[in-house]
C-alpha cells in the first residue's frame, strides 16, 4: 500500500532522477553561442545548434523508428483475424464478442503502424533537409 511517507520518498527520487537526467540531455544538444553584433553596435551571444549532432541525433530516432516499426508489422501480421478465429466466432458462444475484440486489436495495430511508418518518412524527409547543401557544388580534379 502506498502511504503518504512513501508517495513523498518516491516523488523525491523522481524529481532528484530528472534534476540530474536534464543536464544531461541539455549538454548533448551542443548548443554553440556566437557573437552577434546589431546596428546599434551592441553584441549579444546568439544560440545554434551544432548541426552535425543534431544530424546524429535524428539519425538515431530514425533507426529507433524502424526498430518499432519491423516490431509494429508482426503484431499486425499476429492479430490479423484468421480462419479459425471466424470459426470460433460461429461456434462458440460469445465468439461474436471474440471476433470484435480481435478486429479492434488488429485495427489498433493497423493505426499505429500507420503513424509509425508516416513518422519514419518524415524524419526521412528532415534528414534530406538538413544535410541538403545550399548552393553550387564545386568538384575539384588533382
Amino acid at each position: 500500500m502506498l502511504t503518504p511517507r512513501k508517495f513523498i520518498r518516491n516523488t523525491r527520487v523522481l524529481l532528484m532522477a530528472i534534476s540530474l537526467g536534464v543536464p544531461g540531455l541539455a549538454s548533448s544538444a551542443e548548443i554553440i553561442w556566437t557573437p552577434v553584433q546589431d546596428a546599434a553596435g551592441y553584441t549579444t551571444m546568439k544560440p545554434g545548434i551544432n548541426m552535425d549532432a543534431l544530424i546524429d541525433e535524428v539519425v538515431s530516432l530514425k533507426s529507433t523508428l524502424r526498430q518499432d516499426e519491423k516490431q509494429m508489422s508482426r503484431k499486425v501480421a499476429k492479430s490479423r483475424v484468421t480462419n479459425n478465429d471466424t470459426l470460433l466466432s460461429i461456434f462458440l458462444p460469445g465468439g461474436f464478442l471474440y471476433a470484435a475484440y480481435r478486429e479492434s486489436v488488429h485495427n489498433e495495430a493497423v493505426r499505429e503502424h500507420k503513424l509509425i511508418a508516416t513518422q519514419v518518412k518524415e524524419i526521412s524527409e528532415d534528414i534530406i533537409a538538413l544535410t541538403r547543401i545550399d548552393g553550387p557544388i564545386v568538384l575539384a580534379k588533382h
